[in-house]
């Protein structure tokens, strides 16, 4: 995890909110899976602006910022490619669900560096509102890893901010299992 330290500052630097997100919150979560890059998720468009990764560019990186379509889920993403190779995507979500998302997030110590990390249940809403079928094994697996009660009643209080297509996968999981 120390290896998105640079990203991490850069972004405590300028205040932005982020959370960690993707498969290596899923493993902090309780559900291993190898996966090599990093996402963190945030609603700061400042993110999108070349200048706000400067320092991070000194260093040798690499930065390519993508803003999203205005019937894209995403407001963009901007990708980095560290001077050691690590790849990080920093995504800017579009809507007020996630930022709540970002807001309930727990400071977790992962190898030192200590990072927000969603809840098992806002994690699920990612998951859900990303649909494919990695993320829907991903919910899966997390119910199963989980105090599945709780975790089914927090997202069952939030699902309806999602999209139609997304609470309609929630409620066809909930009835599967």
């Amino acid at each position: 995890m120390k290896n998105v330290e640079p990203v991490v500052r850069t972004l405590e630097t300028l205040g932005i909110s982020y959370a960690l997100i993707g498969g290596h919150a899923v493993a902090l979560r309780g559900h291993p899976r190898m996966t090599l890059d990093y996402g963190l998720l945030t609603t700061d468009r400042r993110v999108l602006l070349p200048e706000s990764w400067g320092a991070i560019q000194a260093t040798g990186a690499r930065v390519e910022a993508r803003r999203g379509e205005a019937d894209d889920p995403l407001a963009g993403v901007t990708h980095i490619v560290l001077s050691d190779g690590t790849e990080v995507d920093v995504i800017v979500g579009r809507w007020k669900w996630e930022q709540g998302v970002i807001d309930r997030a727990e400071v977790l110590d992962v190898g030192g560096l200590a990072i927000p990390v969603p809840r098992t249940s806002d994690l699920i809403l990612l998951k859900l509102s990303a649909g494919g079928a990695i993320g829907i094994q991903d919910v899966i697996v997390l119910l199963e890893v989980s105090d599945r009660e709780t975790v089914v009643r927090e997202v069952n209080e939030r699902v309806n901010d999602l999209a139609p297509d997304a609470v309609e996968a929630w409620r066809a999981l909930l009835d599967e299992r």
